[in-house]
């Protein structure tokens, strides 16, 4: 018997399902040293293992492709007892193998526009979508997901097969620390954004369900003067946002990165005066965990995985109000003591939320798989 997995996501370009497989394909060959896994890569990626109980295939195929839709069991030779976890919400159509996989959320499926901001793309995204979900969601003999919230969305959606739903939150590397020299991070933050004046980050996708454009808004009604403003969107950096902060006045006030280093990442998180996360949708949010982790403050709106997710260590604005965010940019701005507050009690909050611990629970949920289906 094989365990399989799709982690086609941990190619170079860094992303939240990427960092979850990464997470689980480093930690559990270690948890079952007599077992063989078989990892699926992108044909440019690096191993991501070299546990001997691991090997790699390489594909062609993007993940959200056809072919995965389509053609999973032409992709490799998987023998019948083979396991396969698919891990990015979409479950192959012809796939006979015993199967676990992994919704984060179902925001392909109840928000669209939110996912795909090209109206001409829509209607492919929704029938592609709609058929490996709700596959998924059938088929699956586990339905993994990355917190409470989402998988009491599953279970809504398909509650005759709430049973099969396990909670496996993401988790923080070790890496995600509060500063030894906040000054000096500072310092460097300085020397990379070229600019002195405090700020406020907000890190993602620059896609409609991360709630920047919302940001943007709140950012030109509240009365931060002294702030800037730094988007790090490694899709699409700054598009069709430049022209709406020229709009609203605050150009000259606003910057787009597209990737960091993790070492300046973490200048940023530790430099900032707050990661805002202003999302309209979320499974799980992790760079709001992951800057808690950090030792920065930070701003969210109030969506339940968010609060979940974040408990007492971050102030929340309502979901999609350009006002409620202002008012938090203001209050956080102007009270140190508060931002303070935030900054202490981030990583106790995040202590939990840990990748071995997602992993043990990962495998436990494969051995029920193999042993039981």
């Amino acid at each position: 018997m094989r365990f399989v997995l799709d982690a086609r996501y941990a190619g170079r370009r860094v992303s939240g399902i990427g960092n979850y497989v990464r997470a689980l394909a480093t930690r559990l060959p270690r948890l079952a040293p007599h077992c063989e896994f078989r990892y699926w890569i992108p044909r440019d990626a690096e191993p991501l293992s070299d546990a001997r109980n691991v090997r790699h295939h390489r594909l062609r195929p993007i993940p959200n492709s056809l072919a995965t839709l389509l053609a999973t069991p032409w992709l490799d030779a998987l023998a019948a007892d083979d396991v396969l976890h698919a891990p990015a919400n979409v479950l192959g159509l012809g796939v006979k193998n015993r199967a676990l996989v992994t919704v984060h959320d179902l925001m392909w499926l109840e928000h669209l526009a939110w996912c795909q901001p090209n109206p001409w793309l829509r209607p492919i995204s929704k029938r592609y979508f709609t058929l490996g979900i709700e596959h998924a969601l059938r088929a699956a003999r586990r339905i993994l997901t990355v917190s409470k919230a989402s998988a009491d969305a599953i279970a809504r959606r398909v509650p005759d097969r709430a049973a099969r739903i396990v909670v496996t939150p993401n988790g923080c590397e070790p890496h995600f620390r509060p500063p030894e020299d906040r000054d000096r991070d500072r310092a460097a933050a300085a020397a990379l954004l070229r600019f002195q004046q405090p700020f406020f980050l907000i890190v993602g996708q620059n896609v409609p369900s991360k709630g920047h454009e919302i940001a943007l808004e709140a950012f030109a009604l509240a009365n931060v003067a002294e702030h800037r403003l730094v988007f790090v969107q490694r899709l699409s950096p700054g598009k069709g946002l430049h022209r709406r902060a020229s709009e609203l006045g605050v150009v000259e006030r606003v910057h787009f990165i597209a990737e960091l280093g993790l070492d300046e990442l973490l200048s940023l998180l530790h430099a900032a005066t707050a990661l805002v996360q202003p999302s309209l949708a979320e499974g799980f949010g992790l760079p709001a965990l992951e800057a808690a982790a950090a030792g920065a403050a930070v701003l969210a709106s109030d969506i339940a995985p968010l609060v979940e997710i974040l408990g007492d260590a971050a102030e929340f604005h309502q979901a999609g109000s350009a006002a409620s965010l202002a008012r938090s940019l203001e209050k956080i701005a102007g009270d140190p003591g508060r931002l303070a507050e935030l900054r202490a009690r981030g990583p106790e909050r995040a202590r939990p939320f840990d990748w071995d611990e997602t992993a043990r629970i990962t495998w436990q949920a494969y051995r029920e798989v193999a042993d039981r289906g």
